[in-house]
């Protein structure tokens, strides 16, 4: 409005995407090594690192399970180093720095090797109490920082074990929200994907009193074949229906694909007919002579297909670099020299460039600017000044002048 509180109505707007609303994330250290070596660190690598991050992704899922967070009893690596693990506020600086939507993955993570080496020395009812203590703790501090939560990571069985610890899963889930009431919670799958397995997680999570927001997909490809449609298909078909059956919004929340052969003997998953990919591409579909290209071509239509379904929000690459896959296969985006391959460049092309908004409208002769885009944060230019807009599906625009 002009100082007389009459309305003007400028000739054209412009209107920029800045943020996606759909979270395209990485792990910076899905390899807990990397919470020493390049995630949590300073100097040239590190900045390298966090670079190509920055070029690529608008979202960050931090690795802060029991064992980087806690590896001695009651020394915690959230503000320095403890055997080899953080400091992890570094890491998280550096992903607010580049305004990331921000994920705090597996506060429990029932498996021995990802659990401190002190927990077996305790009786089932003090480790309880442990475990309890570092979720609430974590949750406490972080609260306001981080915007989702895996409160555990591939809860397999009824009940989840560790030395003596034996925990429903569901108490898990009551911690995270009795600390963080307004977090948003994912029931994170694990290598097996099937239908059934997110049937415990809901129910549990229900019978603590708390509940599932996002059901968590995770899939790693060491075996693909990039041109077999009937996959994507079956893919989509899937999700459809896993929102049919929970009434859910779902996530990718970790992905990987590989681009090279694996070069030494490698044993798959026993479960790994179950895993979403391998029940529908046999061994004669997967005869593909694995390279930088077809990992490229094979990614683009797995974010083209999980970026169009209506009730994905997610979709985050887990290994970054060759040389700190989990699995020890060449499944990065960018090489052990810090160079991207085709498929970072090809991701990059499709997040920032087909999938983004940057248009200038005119106003139709009611005065409304009217104009198609993706959810997101926005900034919308009007006569020289520059207002903040974020427009998402469900709620009213949130307009801020800056």
């Amino acid at each position: 409005m002009d100082k007389h509180g009459n309305l003007i109505t400028p000739k054209e707007i412009t209107a920029k995407l800045i943020k996606h609303e759909f979270v395209f994330g990485v792990c910076p250290n899905g390899h807990i090594s990397m919470t020493n070596e390049l995630a949590c660190k300073t100097g040239e690598d590190s900045d390298k690192y966090w670079k190509l991050i920055g070029d690529l992704f608008n979202g960050t899922s931090l690795w802060w399970g029991w064992r980087v967070l806690e590896p001695e009893l009651g020394k915690w690596t959230f503000d320095q180093e403890v055997n080899g693990y953080g400091p992890m506020e570094a890491m998280l600086q550096r992903a607010e720095k580049l305004d990331h939507h921000i994920t705090g993955h597996a506060l429990l993570y029932p498996r021995r090797d990802v659990s401190p080496d002190w927990v077996p020395d305790f009786d089932p009812e003090h480790i309880v109490e442990e475990l309890e203590k570092h979720v609430r703790y974590t949750v406490r501090r972080y609260k306001d920082r981080v915007h989702y939560w895996h409160p555990v990571n591939e809860a397999y069985e009824p009940l989840q074990t560790v030395g003596n610890l034996q925990i429903n899963e569901g108490m898990v889930y009551r911690w995270v929200k009795e600390e963080a009431p307004h977090s948003q919670l994912v029931n994170n799958g694990g290598y097996t994907i099937h239908p059934d397995f997110y049937e415990k997680g809901i129910s549990n999570a229900e019978l603590y009193g708390a509940h599932v927001d996002y059901l968590g997909i995770r899939g790693y490809f060491e075996l693909f074949n990039p041109d077999y449609i009937e996959f994507y298909m079956e893919l989509w078909q899937y999700f459809d229906h896993l929102v049919e059956r929970y009434g859910k919004q779902l996530k990718f929340t970790e992905i990987g694909a590989v681009s090279a052969p694996i070069n030494r003997s490698y044993e798959i998953d026993p479960t790994i007919i179950e895993q979403i990919g391998i029940t529908q591409i046999g061994a004669s579909d997967c005869n593909v002579d694995f390279s930088e290209v077809t990992q490229a071509d094979f990614l683009v239509s797995m974010y083209k297909t999980i970026f169009a379904h209506p009730a994905m929000h997610e979709c985050s690459y887990w290994d970054l670099l060759d040389n700190y896959t989990w699995n020890e296969v060449e499944g990065g985006l960018v090489r052990s020299d810090f160079t991207p391959k085709p498929a970072y460049y090809k991701l990059q092309e499709l997040i920032h460039q087909e999938w983004s908004t940057n248009v200038q409208v005119q106003a139709n002769p009611e005065g409304v600017y009217d104009f198609r885009g993706f959810y997101g944060k926005y900034e919308i230019e009007i006569d020289n000044k520059i207002y903040h807009v974020h427009f998402t599906k469900d709620c009213p625009a949130q307009i801020k002048m800056i």
